[in-house]
């Protein structure tokens, strides 16, 4: 998680939500803020919050709770365990475990780039993680770097805000933002057309792809020159911009970035299997990165 502190009172002067202490902001997203926070038993958690405008208080809150219920049923080692939700006045709010280390964005400027067989590793855990989750028909729809938390002394990898997964959509009426991470987004999540599985498996592609080589398959100043760009162009190879990739990674990596999501692999767990067998194939037994 981002532990950049920041007043405990930066959500409307508020060091209370409905019993949990706030104790300082790990960071804001695109819907809410996450706090570090003391349970009303006194264990730590992760608590994010959400400001619900007057014209959503009821469908969005409503939205919010049936979503984050899905969070509580995924129960997987590598995914961010929900603990409570609800709301409180004009906030919702989702409690989750909280998970020491940091999130994968930290790995992307090449000067704290991950060895290959440990990012290789760690991307067959953020596949394992999406496999159970497609299990019970949940899609993520924002697999990025920041949503990774990983833990190197305690080998701990989660993916977090599954429970978050479908929440975006009730705010798209009111923002008129396509709800995701646009450059980590498959070609049918930009159009806004029907997802799958395979649209968490784009997603993962990208990720891998800007953790190998720091930067994003597609780049652009404006949305519309990114939807452009995922429609109609083929992602560039990882070989063709670092040689030294070996050709069995680059080959999966550019599957997952297929336009088309029937020529991209379907299934996450299948991903996981090839991604830990390429990481033993590269020398990846467990380590660890600061």
């Amino acid at each position: 998680m981002n532990r950049t502190a920041a007043p405990a009172n930066s959500v409307a002067g508020m060091r209370d939500l409905a019993g949990y202490r706030l104790l300082r902001s790990l960071g804001k997203g695109g819907l809410g803020e996450v706090f570090e926070a003391a349970a009303p038993d006194g264990s730590i958690v992760a608590l994010k919050a959400f400001l619900l405008r007057e014209d959503d208080q009821g469908l969005a809150a409503a939205a919010f709770v049936r979503e984050a219920s899905l969070g509580q049923r995924l129960q997987h080692p590598d995914v961010v365990r929900v603990l409570d939700r609800g709301s409180q006045g004009e906030y919702a709010y989702l409690v989750m475990e909280f998970v020491p280390g940091h999130d994968l964005r930290r790995h992307v400027p090449a000067a704290n780039r991950l060895p290959l067989p440990l990012l290789l590793r760690t991307g067959s855990r953020v596949a394992g993680a999406l496999a159970a989750a497609h299990a019970i028909h949940v899609i993520h729809r924002d697999i990025k770097p920041g949503n990774v938390l990983v833990h190197w002394p305690s080998d701990t990898v989660k993916v977090a805000d599954f429970g978050l997964a479908r929440l975006g959509d009730a705010f798209r009426s009111r923002t008129g933002v396509v709800a995701g991470t646009p450059g980590y987004m498959a070609p049918e999540q930009l159009a806004e057309g029907v997802i799958g599985p395979y649209t968490d498996l784009y997603s993962l592609g990208v990720t891998l792809f800007e953790l190998i080589s720091g930067r994003l398959p597609f780049e652009a100043r404006s949305l519309g020159a990114l939807l452009s760009q995922v429609a109609n162009r083929t992602a560039p190879t990882l070989q063709s911009l670092l040689p030294q990739v070996p050709p069995a990674v680059s080959a999966l990596v550019a599957e997952l970035l297929e336009r088309r999501p029937a020529q991209r692999p379907a299934d996450a767990a299948a991903v996981a299997e090839r991604l830990l067998s390429l990481s033993r194939s590269a020398g990846g037994g467990p380590k660890s990165r600061g």
